[in-house]
């Protein structure tokens, strides 16, 4: 999979927000997200399914959002009852487990079905799991301009 993500920093001073162009396969996804608080129901989303990787990412730059960095993973999913549960695996860090469900109660469910401890969990973007996993501090992830299994993210990049 492979994803460039976009800066919206001007468009939106002092909030964690960014846009996405992601492709999964053939599957192709352009998002703007925004994470604005700690909890499971914290990041805002919107989605689009478009056809081009590149004119979606052209897009972006035309509105004057400029591509911020380029990123790999590989990506697992497994779909029951509705929710979707996702084996990620990023540059660099252990592969881990993402539930996303219709509310927090059947996430809770099914982490608990899974063996997971839902109090274990981290909310929110890449940066905080290489921050956790690897000590590289998010502020330093958010800025890399590449993120690749033949450049991963190494602890003394802070």
């Amino acid at each position: 999979m492979r994803r460039k993500t976009f800066d919206f920093s001007r468009v939106a001073p002092g909030r964690n927000k960014w846009g996405r162009v992601r492709q999964e396969s053939e599957k192709i996804t352009m998002t703007i997200k925004e994470v604005r608080g700690s909890g499971i129901n914290d990041t805002y989303e919107v989605e689009l399914i478009v056809n081009d990787f590149d004119v979606a990412t052209s897009f972006f730059e035309a509105c004057d959002i400029p591509a911020k960095a380029f990123q790999e993973n590989m990506r697992e999913v497994w779909v029951r009852d509705g929710v979707e549960a996702t084996i990620d695996t990023w540059p660099g860090l252990n592969p881990f487990v993402e539930i996303e469900g219709a509310n927090e109660k059947i996430v809770r469910e099914i982490s608990s079905e899974l063996g997971f401890d839902f109090e274990k969990a981290v909310f929110g973007s890449i940066d905080l799991v290489y921050e956790k996993e690897l000590g590289i501090p998010a502020e330093t992830i958010v800025r890399l301009p590449e993120i690749t299994f033949s450049n991963p993210p190494k602890k003394n990049a802070a």
